[in-house]
């Protein structure tokens, strides 16, 4: 993969649909906090149904994503909560810092690239890391963002507030049994899911437009390294020690590699964990995954 094929076909997409909400909140107020509970309460649970309902992968193949994504995550994780403890952050900070690190872009910018390096075949592992990665980010993400403000009982309890965990279950279920969903109902959530990734990038382009992030370059640049530096490092290390092989070795590790989440946005906008600080973050991870992805997809593919 070239580093135009990826600009071209992968990135100038969504900035596309990130300016068009950055000239929108330039135009006209625009609430962010609106957008960022429309997708996190309606469209990314819808989106989680969708997919995972229709998914088919065999157990080993879904058993080794999932622990891939669980033990991949956990480790970078604790990788930004060290980095950020010798920083010396605030705990809002320090939560912000790990959100940005752990949580990565799995959905709107890692399934594209999977798709287009790696074919049928690599998407349908990725919807796997998606759904594992989506479940993580709604519950140990919620618990990381709303602890900056909150105690830790209340984070625990904020958890179960957020519906993604129950489409999740009620997706699982679907297809275990193959419960055929009637189309009067599964079309209007296939809608709604469809428009989850459009509506997170607009609003990231809204939350760029209200942020002003440049003296914090230093502490956004160090986010950016462990997200993409240490996210590869970490992905081709664990795929290696559990043995992982051809398109699942390369889905998981590239998927692994992404940047920064959008829903990290949605979840420090809605929790009041830096979003600023969040914002820079996913745009600059975003950009500089241009080099790293391309680099990474040219060397394992």
């Amino acid at each position: 993969m070239t580093l135009l094929a990826v600009l071209i076909n992968i990135v100038l997409p969504v900035f596309i649909l990130i300016g068009a909400g950055f000239i929108l909140t330039r135009m006209m107020p625009v609430n962010p906090q609106t957008l960022s509970r429309l997708s996190l309460y309606a469209l990314a649970p819808a989106l989680v149904f969708s997919k995972l309902s229709q998914t088919t992968v065999s157990e080993t193949d879904f058993a080794q994503i999932v622990l891939f994504t669980v033990v991949g995550t956990l480790i970078v994780l604790l990788l930004s909560w060290i980095v950020a403890r010798v920083l010396r952050l605030n705990q809002s900070l320090e939560s912000a810092f790990m959100l940005t690190c752990s949580f990565v872009n799995h959905g709107n910018y890692g399934l594209p690239l999977v798709f287009f390096a790696f074919g049928q075949d690599g998407l349908e592992r990725a919807l796997i890391y998606f759904v594992t990665g989506a479940f993580l980010v709604n519950t140990l993400g919620v618990f990381i963002a709303s602890r900056g403000h909150t105690k830790a009982s209340t984070s625990i309890l904020n958890i179960f507030k957020i519906p993604m965990i129950y489409a999740i279950a009620v997706a699982f279920a679907v297809n275990a049994t193959g419960f055929a969903v009637p189309d009067a109902l599964f079309k209007p959530l296939q809608m709604a899911g469809d428009a989850a990734i459009p509506v997170m990038l607009i609003l990231l382009g809204v939350q760029l437009a209200k942020t002003s992030w440049g003296e914090q370059l230093p502490l956004i640049s160090a986010a950016v390294s462990v997200r993409l530096i240490g996210g590869a490092v970490v992905g081709l290390a664990l795929a290696s020690l559990m043995g992982l092989t051809s398109v699942t070795r390369q889905v998981c590790v590239v998927e692994h590699s992404t940047p920064t989440a959008v829903t990290t946005s949605i979840l420090a906008t809605e929790f009041g964990t830096e979003p600023e600080f969040v914002t820079g973050v996913i745009f600059a991870s975003t950009l500089a995954s241009i080099a790293t992805m391309t680099f990474l997809v040219a060397w394992i593919g």
